[in-house]
């Protein structure tokens, strides 16, 4: 069976389509929220976009977008300095267009502006669920705990060599007024786009390897877009279980990060980083200078005390003896005297008693007894004091004051009978 067939060549497909659409759209704008899987900066001043719309790793939609050159003179006013921040690869980002297709190129979006209002909100509202995450697992206070070196002196620095901020961190501590030598060792990496937060990771677990005093993050001002990086829950971690002090100087002086809530101590810029360390430093220079005034002032009150002590011991040592020697002699004189005067009083007393001795011997001498009239009965030259010890018949001698006499026992007579 035959069949009428109507055939189209691909141009006309194409120009079906192209013409379907417009009437179907005309002029409108959509507002569209897609991520950046490529973007392609033409040497013409044109921009190309692949965007993509993914869900859990599966890829739901994608299409070709442009900014032509006059349009990105306007988007790039309106972005100012966050233009880098949002297009770049993995920015989701919010966007006005008019849908396109052409014959040859097929269907594509033609982006007009740009709603920069969209990822701050989002990036926002992730900043304040890390935060929220941060504090309730108390990671905000981990690096707090660390101790600080009185006098910091090796610095692991962080950040992005040639940028502002950088620089003038280097400037104020390598150059500071009071001459501080300062060791410094740089680990260089982006601070800012797509996977800067990854590196940043890795550059913290690099500084610590070389222990130092203190590590430093720095970055100069940006947009909030070009400060996202440092509001990465897993950056604020690592900087949480660094067991090296962290200090921060990102931004102005507006801008906070979860870097910086986490970190051991924030300043507002990098110069204020610096200015720290050196003040520190100066701060302990200066206790070093009057804890020296004070023990040299002290050392010479000492030192003058000491010779004045000397001087009037030399005085001392010189007059001492003599005087000592003239106090023991006076002591000596009069203990002499003491002595003297003692064993006089001493000998007179034991003269008289030897003369009260002599006369009582003298009273008690028998020949002044028998002087009295007292006779001596012996017998066999043994004093007789009782009859008992004589017999009858027996012989005696009876001594008297002037001579013996002979006698013989004819009575004996006592007191209660006689013989």
């Amino acid at each position: 069976m035959g069949e009428d067939k109507n055939i189209y060549t691909l141009h006309q497909l194409n120009r079906s389509i192209k013409k379907a659409l417009e009437t179907k759209t005309g002029e409108r704008g959509f507002w569209v929220r897609a991520e950046i899987a490529k973007v392609t900066f033409a040497k013409s001043g044109h921009v190309y976009f692949d965007f993509v719309e993914e869900s859990n790793g599966v890829r739901r939609a994608a299409i070709r977008g442009s900014i032509w050159k006059a349009g990105l003179i306007k988007i790039k006013a309106d972005l100012g300095s966050s233009f880098d921040s949002v297009i770049q690869n993995g920015s989701e980002i919010v966007f006005r267009c008019k849908v396109t297709f052409h014959e040859v190129h097929g269907l594509s979006v033609l982006i007009s502006e740009i709603d920069i209002s969209f990822m701050l909100g989002e990036l926002e509202k992730r900043k304040a669920e890390t935060i929220d995450t941060i504090k309730s697992q108390g990671i905000h206070l981990l690096n707090k705990q660390r101790e600080l070196p009185r006098v910091i002196h090796k610095i692991a620095l962080i950040g992005s060599p040639g940028t502002s901020g950088f620089r003038d961190f280097g400037h104020h501590v390598l150059h500071n007024e009071w001459r501080f030598r300062y060791e410094i060792d740089v680990i260089a990496t982006p601070v800012q786009g797509a996977g800067a937060a990854v590196k940043l990771r890795d550059a913290l677990r690099r500084a610590a390897e070389g222990e130092p005093d203190v590590i430093v993050l720095v970055r100069g001002g940006g947009s909030p877009l070009d400060l996202d990086c440092f509001n990465d829950l897993e950056l604020a971690v690592e900087i949480g279980n660094m067991p090296i002090p962290v200090l921060t100087g990102i931004g102005h002086e507006t801008d906070f990060t979860v870097a910086d809530l986490v970190s051991h101590e924030y300043f507002k810029t990098p110069t204020d980083v610096g200015d720290y360390i050196v003040d520190r430093t100066n701060l302990f220079a200066s206790k070093l200078i009057e804890i020296a005034t004070v023990m040299g002032s002290r050392s010479r009150f000492i030192l003058n005390r000491e010779t004045s002590f000397l001087s009037n011991s030399r005085v001392l040592i010189s007059e001492l003896p003599i005087k000592l020697i003239a106090e023991k002699l006076s002591e000596y004189t009069r203990i002499k005297e003491d002595l003297n005067r003692e064993t006089l009083r001493t000998l007179e007393k034991r003269k008289e008693r030897l003369s009260n001795l002599s006369n009582t011997i003298s009273l008690l001498n028998p020949v002044k007894t028998l002087a009295r009239g007292y006779s001596i009965v012996r017998n066999k030259g043994k004093a007789i004091t009782s009859t008992s010890q004589l017999a009858l018949k027996e012989e005696i001698e009876i001594q008297m004051n002037d001579g013996f006499i002979s006698a013989e026992v004819i009575k004996i007579k006592t007191k209660n009978h006689e013989k």
